[in-house]
């Protein structure tokens, strides 16, 4: 069966206020992520925006869903704020092996850029000249890259074309 054209889900499972609306009352922390999978059918883990997590972590998300369920990974904030792509090798490619342990459900791998502000004294040029030699170096092994941008006057021409030569 083809995987559904849309698909539709949230940036993360694990609000408690959520129990008694979208979980079962008295739902444990553990079993959120099950119910979730029984509503929708991608998430977006936010989490992973702070660091990787244990492969127990991955393992047991993995075994809590369907088959047909898919997680969007947000890479760490170590590689995209911290490190700003440069020097980060190793980060990423510890993350991407921590997150393959999901197989088929994991989705694409999601780049969330800040907003550049004057405060980050960065500009589009120094934005791209980082970008270009990060996603040529991305594996080519049939993984899912994402770029999140936020400074939306940057996502024209130089941007589009770089990362469409790229997959």
């Amino acid at each position: 069966m083809a995987p559904p054209a849309i698909r539709l889900g949230t940036c993360s499972w694990s609000t408690s206020d959520w129990v008694g609306k979208v979980y079962s009352a008295g739902t444990r922390q553990a079993d959120y992520i099950a119910e979730y999978a029984q509503r929708y059918d991608t998430v977006e883990i936010d989490s992973t925006f702070y660091g990787t997590p244990r492969q127990s972590t991955v393992d047991g998300w993995r075994e809590r869903t369907p088959e047909s369920f898919t997680f969007a990974a947000k890479a760490p904030q170590r590689i995209t704020h911290e490190k700003f792509l440069v020097g980060c090798e190793r980060d990423l490619t510890d993350f991407v092996k921590t997150m393959d342990a999901l197989g088929p459900r994991l989705g694409p791998i999601v780049f969330q850029f800040p907003y550049y502000s004057k405060k980050y004294n960065v500009t589009e040029g120094d934005f791209l000249a980082r970008l270009k030699p990060f996603v040529e170096a991305l594996p080519k092994d049939g993984h899912l890259f994402v770029v999140e941008m936020r400074n939306k006057t940057w996502i024209r021409k130089p941007l589009i074309d770089l990362l469409g030569s790229n997959g």
